[in-house]
């Protein structure tokens, strides 16, 4: 692998390690929506959702079967979970196969990639879908948790990209 190769190798590695952690901590979050009325605040997420007032705080775990945009949301979003880390490993085990094995893990890491960027664009649209749902309906805003999708779906283009280029 020559320099430049390593380089690229580097860069998507690293790009994809950030899109992991992003895509998990917009998975686990419970800040897809957020509401506030007068001093109570409640956050909706993928598997929880919170309400905050001036004195307690308290969040509930959301049934495992809810309605289906939510649990394709988070079937999608688990798949880049499990896809983003397993790309980034399968782009450093390039540097350590010899040549033979070069081509075979180059094309894993490339189709990993694709994989979780595709799982990316259904999910995060999905979620998006969600919380476009419930700002209609109860005046909530866009949280955290889906603004962290979105950049990861964002680099997770770049990453897939960067992935391509290695050679």
């Amino acid at each position: 692998m020559c320099f430049e190769s390593l380089k690229l190798a580097f860069t998507a590695c690293g790009i994809l390690v950030i899109v992991s952690g992003l895509y998990i901590t917009a998975n686990a979050l419970p800040r897809w929506a957020t509401r506030s009325v007068d001093s109570q605040k409640r956050t909706f997420g993928l598997w929880r959702a919170c309400e905050k007032n001036e004195y307690v705080s308290r969040c509930v775990n959301l049934p495992l079967s809810v309605d289906d945009k939510t649990m394709a949301t988070r079937a999608f979003i688990t798949i880049c979970c499990i896809l983003a880390p397993l790309s980034a490993i399968s782009i450093l085990s390039i540097m350590f196969v010899n040549e033979n094995l070069k081509k075979h893990m180059a094309l894993l890491a490339e189709v990993l990639a694709i994989a979780s960027f595709i799982s990316g664009i259904i999910g995060v649209g999905l979620g998006i879908s969600i919380v476009v749902d419930t700002i209609k309906i109860s005046n909530a805003t866009m949280g955290v948790s889906c603004i962290l999708a979105i950049i990861a779906l964002a680099l997770n283009l770049a990453g897939a990209v960067i992935t391509f280029l290695i050679k």
